[in-house]
């Protein structure tokens, strides 16, 4: 039997990386491999020595462990290394030079999130490495469920803009629910909720109740990425602060994003319709797509090794 080293967020409290691992061990419950699931950095090197090879998702163990360490590590003892559903995203600040060394090794394929991403890997790795999805977008889509148009969720970034504003007049009378998506972002939701000025207003953070919350949604303001994606999967009309997470959407979603400005949220949010866009449904049939193609990559991948 063949013996597989995950990296794909265990452990982690960020809500992204953990639907990314919901997804991950879904697909390897049926695959007949041994599944090495570290969840310290000496855990992974111990289970990289005895493994055949590396599957990568796209997510870091633990916040405080790299896991371009890990393929660093396994890179040196000539285990091959798939990419499954990795974004520049992940990739954290000066790990770039790192990762395009990755890229270059011939023990190095799989597939990337984003066609920004994959075509700049492309200049390092060539065709060894495809446009796929995110997990977390596949495990979305397989248990999305529209609610009712209850109330409007918000999900602040601990250094956003949405925590700025001590007024946020372009907006209606609302009841809200505000989203803590990572830990970190706690102290914003707490200042955002305060400037909402509505009697009804509950923060959650659990993934489950994320998903919940979402949709039940009539719409969504986000500046976590993962959000939005959920708000997309479950059809519910969104709003995105920030451009950096159009990468993965792509143009047809243009005016579901602003600047992290007052005037040009205001304005976005007068796009945001009822019902969701025909091109939400058109993304998804290619996020589909995507990741069939990935899924007839993993089988390729793990018959060779």
């Amino acid at each position: 039997m063949k013996k597989i080293t995950l990296l794909c967020g265990q452990k982690s409290e960020n809500y992204g990386e953990k639907l990314t691992y919901s997804q991950t061990i879904e697909i390897f419950r049926d695959k007949d491999v041994k599944i090495y699931l570290p969840n310290t950095l000496k855990e992974a090197f111990k289970a990289v020595f005895f493994s055949d090879a590396v599957i990568f998702a796209g997510r870091r163990m633990r916040e405080n462990i790299d896991s371009l360490d890990v393929i660093g590590m396994a890179l040196e003892l000539e285990k091959p290394i798939f990419l499954f559903g990795v974004g520049l995203g992940e990739i954290r600040n000066k790990g770039l030079k790192r990762f395009s060394t990755i890229l270059m090794s011939p023990l190095t394929e799989g597939f990337l999130t984003d066609y920004p991403s994959t075509r700049w890997a492309r200049l390092w790795a060539g065709n060894r490495v495809k446009v796929g999805a995110d997990l977390s977008n596949v495990y979305l889509l397989n248990h999305a469920k529209r609610g009712k148009n209850k109330f409007a969720v918000f999900s602040p970034r601990h250094n956003g803009a949405l925590r700025m504003y001590e007024e946020l007049k372009w907006l209606p009378a609302i009841d809200a629910r505000i989203v803590v998506a990572n830990k970190e972002d706690s102290k914003a939701a707490i200042e955002v909720s305060r400037h909402l000025k509505t009697e009804e207003i509950v923060i959650v953070s659990e993934s489950t109740d994320v998903m919940e919350v979402v949709s039940n949604a009539k719409f969504v303001i986000s500046e976590r990425f993962h959000v939005s994606l959920t708000a997309e999967s479950f059809g519910v009309p969104f709003m995105h602060v920030g451009r950096r997470a159009m990468r993965y959407f792509g143009k047809d979603f243009e005016n579901n994003f602003s600047l992290p400005d007052e005037v040009e949220m205001a304005l976005s949010f007068s796009k945001i319709g009822e019902s969701a866009p025909s091109y939400y449904e058109k993304f998804n049939i290619r996020v589909k797509e995507r990741y069939e193609e990935m899924l007839k990559g993993l089988d390729k991948f793990l018959l060779k090794i």
